[in-house]
């Protein structure tokens, strides 16, 4: 019988230092040990060098391996330093601020080696914790965005914690579905790096813009990517902590229950933005992803694209259409 793939993981670092060596020990805790894992430190200035360079001694572990950046070059271009020294057919992001459960990189492989369909993407659910790792959401509310689930329903079982009353440790019983997703919409939506695991190949294909225009949502350009192209995979299970911690990047808001934005800034504007970096990387690198996907996959993903970018007023549905444009 076939063995599991080899896991890549980049911890990309930018002035991250009460948080980072917790993510490099969640890394080093996973249940799969065929991983190698680069912590790339983006010329932090607060401490993360030493802090990194004590945690990787200590650890002593050869599957991990550090680089430090003379100069700031953000999300994209850190990640894509840390793939520099990676060989695997899988590949993780792991936010510095953030950590992985250990059960992470296993429940991704069998998202990706799943006998239904292959998907370039898969991404799972996370707890929403604080500053000291303490529990403020157990889902994350974009995750179901889609499903449709009706206003008054019973709450599953499986999603109602026990609570060790000695520890005050908070777990949940069960396993949650997988969902392939193989349509893309403008509403469609995953979670944040740390939430994914991508097939290296597919990674190096799309992305390809100038650091400078992806310092922030590496994690929403590779998903829109993905859905567009191959599909994504679901995990229904919270298999990482996304920390908010009040000096997140992106997520400055606060949890206030329900549907709630985690952040002020303006996400349509942030959202168009990337989209049209999207659609700029498929017409310039057209031969290759055309190669990749076929004509009819690529025509969709354009005009899906040119649908959010240029709204018309036509009266179908942008997949009816398109089913009819290019069959």
């Amino acid at each position: 019988m076939p063995i599991v793939p080899s896991v890549g993981v980049v911890i990309a670092n930018f002035n991250s230092a009460p948080y980072v060596a917790a993510a490099i020990e969640s890394a080093a805790s996973q249940t799969i040990r065929d991983i190698c894992v680069v912590v790339v430190d983006d010329a932090s200035t607060d401490g993360s060098d030493e802090i990194i360079r004590n945690v990787l001694s200590r650890l002593n572990d050869p599957r991990f391996h550090y680089v430090r950046l003379g100069s700031n070059v953000g999300q994209a271009g850190a990640i894509r330093r840390g793939l520099a020294e990676l060989k695997t057919p899988f590949v993780c992001f792991l936010d510095s601020d953030d950590y992985w459960y250990p059960e992470f990189v296993a429940q991704h492989l069998t998202a990706h080696l799943n006998a239904d369909f292959p998907v370039a993407l898969s991404f799972c659910d996370s707890h929403i914790v604080d500053v000291n790792g303490r529990m403020l959401a157990a889902t994350a509310w974009w995750f179901d965005f889609n499903d449709g689930k009706p206003g008054n329903r019973l709450i599953d079982p499986a999603m109602i914690p026990d609570i060790r009353s000695a520890t005050g440790e908070v777990t949940y019983s069960g396993k949650r579905p997988m969902i392939l997703r193989t349509e893309w919409t403008p509403d469609s939506a995953t979670n944040t790096t740390a939430s994914m695991m991508l097939r290296r190949n597919f990674v190096d294909l799309v992305l390809v813009p100038p650091d400078r225009l992806l310092t922030l949502y590496v994690d929403y350009y590779l998903s829109t990517f993905a859905a567009l192209l191959t599909g994504v995979v679901a995990i229904h299970d919270s298999l990482y902590a996304y920390r908010m911690h009040g000096a997140n990047c992106h997520s400055n808001g606060e949890v206030l229950g329900g549907p709630y934005n985690s952040s002020t800034a303006d996400w349509s504007a942030i959202r168009t933005r990337i989209l049209q970096l999207i659609r700029t990387t498929l017409r310039d690198e057209a031969p290759s992803i055309r190669q990749a996907f076929g004509d009819y996959q690529y025509n969709l993903a354009e005009r899906l694209l040119t649908d959010v970018l240029e709204p018309r007023s036509w009266p179908m549905k942008a997949r009816d259409r398109l089913r009819r444009l290019f069959r």
